[in-house]
């Protein structure tokens, strides 16, 4: 009897181990998927619009004097995008993509309620049409972030099309 029975112990636990190796490549882990929230545009053309295509701007006056009555400088060198449902995020994603090649002078900011910003990108290089690049930003541990900014500007980049968009995820 306990031969039989030693027998039957030593073939299941055979058949446990081949199964448990047979498994292994298989292994499921668990998932954290993370959930991202777009931001609608400030000023944007629609209602809720996270996505906006941009056409750099050459800097207007808008009065037309000359001396300090003309120091406002008009352009589109600035979007910005409002952080909606106002709650912390543990990052920012920026998404650029250029619709032109060339060089691009492109920064991006997270802006707090206290009228302070942190840079989150600083790059003036050149970008290939179609190529989009990825901006992470992480917070300030104390403060919440009201707006992102993204400054696509200077004379390097007047007349190059971009599209941008933002995400903050938890």
């Amino acid at each position: 009897m306990n031969c039989i029975l030693n027998k039957k112990i030593t073939h299941l636990l055979g058949i446990s181990i081949l199964t448990g190796m047979n498994l292994l490549p298989f292994s499921i882990k668990p998932s954290y998927a993370q959930t991202c929230t777009g931001f609608p545009v400030v000023g944007g053309q629609k209602e809720d619009e996270t996505e906006v295509t941009k056409t750099v701007s050459q800097p207007s006056f808008p009065i037309p004097l000359p001396g300090p009555a003309s120091v406002g400088v008009n352009n589109n060198w600035n979007t910005d995008f409002s952080i909606m449902p106002l709650k912390a995020y543990n990052k920012y994603i920026v998404t650029f993509t250029p619709k032109s090649d060339g060089e691009y002078k492109v920064r991006a900011y997270l802006k707090y309620n206290d009228d302070t910003a942190d840079e989150i990108y600083n790059e003036q290089k050149n970008y290939t049409a179609g190529q989009p690049i990825v901006i992470e930003g992480v917070p300030k541990a104390d403060n919440i972030p009201i707006q992102v900014n993204l400054f696509v500007g200077d004379p390097i980049s007047i007349a190059k099309t971009y599209t941008v968009s933002v995400k903050g995820c938890i």
